[in-house]
């Protein structure tokens, strides 16, 4: 009788249960978003003019709600207005990056 118990116990989630344990899960994962001094935005500043003056290839971490994703591409315009930049990925796409969710710029690696 105690195996039913814990076969059922096991088994049987309702729905609802289920999705809390999704949204606990993933909230889990979130991370605040780290505060950016003068110095780490004036290198990354200087990281993006000199790979516009070259055309190179850059890596893009930005904060999404509570995740970072990552941009990789090249720099193409910059939009001083909306505050973004144009960046174009190896797949021709653009993607407008928002200064306010840069959390760090660096070279991205070649090959």
């Amino acid at each position: 009788m105690t195996s039913d118990k814990k076969l059922w116990a096991s088994s049987f989630i309702l729905p609802e249960l289920r999705e809390g344990f999704q949204r606990l899960a993933e909230a889990k994962l979130k991370v605040e978003k780290p505060q950016l001094d003068a110095q780490q935005i004036e290198d990354m500043e200087v990281t993006v003019a000199q790979s516009m003056e070259v055309g190179a290839d850059l890596s893009f971490e930005l904060y999404d709600n509570g995740y970072i994703r990552e941009v990789i591409g090249a720099v193409h315009y910059v939009d001083h207005i909306r505050k973004e930049f144009r960046v174009k990925d190896a797949q021709g796409d653009t993607n407008f990056v928002r200064f306010a969710d840069i959390i760090n710029v660096k070279n991205a690696p070649s090959g």
